[in-house]
């Protein structure tokens, strides 16, 4: 009997040692776990609403930390919440290929069930890359089909990483993973409205495929079998997700060869992926020929057919919330010109006279000539002149080195909560993350210190005096 897609994944997950893996994908991994960190460090001002409700809903069993301050909860509960924070900033890194975020659907889950069965950072490690191959794989040129159909990439695709990783941390053999996988398929949501009209649901999305991936490694770890063609079957994931189940015919090939994690991009600024590089354009422009609003007739941004189609994408407002700011092209070029870079702050000017005005004389155009990560950049002032700019995609575009990227986390550090060392502290805990035997000195990073009982006593007393405020 052939094997299924989720047989070859369950065979591939189970058996893969740490030290099968390629030199160059194991430090691609810590490059985009310290991305992936750093970026949820500098994220609280973005992000509470989901810390509150796991804080209440999933208290216990106390099993994984809380990247919010060190406390502890479910690693359902932790899942989700530390998901929701990575995702904050939006700023975590991106599969281009399947259009997903896949460290923050997969990270999360690997950090909660490798703290909570007590694995080693090389466990760790492992399991992580194991995720990131399996969620870019299902999803693998795939979101082309399922993201005009309605369906969030990294919800429906993430899931299946989630998952992978959990399993492996929990020890299942090769037909316990491939249940893990089918039962994520049954498992599988999330809607791209919420881009186009700027609403809440993208800030859950991400830790809900975590968590579910982690409910889906615990039920095939008490016994439960999917079905064997969970993804390639004709009631299954593919058929129902996108119409077609063309995509199985590669979704396995050069499995344990080609790694999926090379591909993987970070952000240098807290927009859409499909924004990097229009923004880092727009600021050179803005900088080197000293553009002001005023000086603007119109801005023209050329984008892949696909980019430029993609929810949100041509959005002109009005905006209540952050998640439609940061996909709209026209508002990231207008906060790019007027201020020079790109900040989460400055996502939050929904009201701002200058950035909705400029944001009227932008144009997104769809040009089939661009292929994906590809943009060109045109301003047109009032007084003639045509300034352009234009990126062409090379296997190097922002794929940062670790130290690159370490330098980018450092230069985020006053976004971060204290103590002032915390970044270092972080940067250390990655770079030799494969030789230490648990997650004590990587975790050590996200706990809050304790007030003084002096401050803590009078801060009790103000209380009294003053009541609630």
């Amino acid at each position: 009997m052939a094997k299924t897609l989720t047989e070859h994944f369950g065979e591939f997950v189970a058996q893969t040692k740490l030290a099968e893996l390629p030199p160059e994908v194991i430090a691609k991994a810590k490059t985009c776990l310290l991305h992936n960190l750093g970026v949820a460090l500098a994220g609280r001002r973005a992000e509470e609403l989901v810390h509150s409700l796991v804080a209440r809903a999933y208290a216990i069993p106390r099993e994984s930390t809380l990247f919010w301050d060190g406390s502890r909860a479910s690693a359902e509960g932790a899942t989700l919440a530390n998901a929701a924070l990575m995702h904050a900033r939006t700023q975590d890194d991106t599969h281009f290929p399947s259009s997903t975020h896949t460290g923050s659907t997969v990270i999360p889950a690997a950090l909660a069930m490798a703290e909570a069965h007590g694995r080693t950072g090389g466990e760790f490690l492992t399991a992580m890359v194991l995720g990131y191959e399996v969620a870019a794989r299902v999803g693998r040129e795939y979101d082309t089909i399922t993201t005009p159909r309605g369906f969030r990439a990294t919800s429906i695709f993430g899931v299946f990483g989630a998952a992978a990783a959990a399993a492996r941390l929990m020890g299942l053999p090769a037909e316990g993973v491939a249940s893990a996988l089918g039962f994520a398929a049954n498992l599988a949501g999330g809607l791209g409205q919420t881009w186009i009209e700027g609403s809440s649901e993208w800030r859950f999305q991400v830790g809900i495929a975590g968590r579910n991936g982690i409910f889906a490694a615990r039920i095939a770890a008490r016994g439960a079998v999917a079905a064997r063609e969970s993804l390639e079957g004709v009631a299954g994931f593919y058929q129902a997700f996108g119409g077609t189940l063309d995509p199985a015919e590669t979704t396995t090939a050069g499995l344990g060869k080609d790694w999926e994690i090379l591909e993987v991009t970070l952000k240098p600024f807290p927009v859409c992926a499909i924004h990097q590089s229009p923004v880092g354009m727009m600021i050179q422009l803005a900088t080197t020929h000293e553009l002001r609003p005023d000086h603007v007739a119109e801005i023209i941004l050329h984008l892949s057919p696909y980019e430029a189609t993609y929810p949100g994408i041509n959005g002109l407002g009005p905006f209540s919330d952050q998640g439609g700011t940061l996909m709209s092209a026209q508002y990231c070029m207008a906060l790019a010109l007027i201020d020079r870079k790109a900040t989460l702050d400055g996502l939050f000017r929904f009201d701002d006279p200058t950035i909705r005005e400029l944001s009227k004389r932008v144009r997104v155009v769809s040009d089939e000539s661009l292929a994906p990560l590809c943009s060109r950049l045109s301003v047109r002032t009032v007084d003639g002149r045509l300034l352009t700019a234009e990126t062409v995609a090379t296997p190097t575009t922002h794929r940062f080195t670790f130290d690159e990227d370490a330098a980018l986390i450092r230069a985020l550090a006053p976004e971060m909560v204290e103590p002032a060392d915390r970044t270092e502290r972080l940067v250390e805990a990655v770079r030799g993350l494969e030789r230490q035997p648990g997650l004590t000195q990587l975790l050590s990073c996200f706990k809050r210190p304790a007030r003084p009982r002096g401050r803590r006593r009078n801060h009790r007393q103000h209380s009294r005096k003053g009541g609630n405020r």
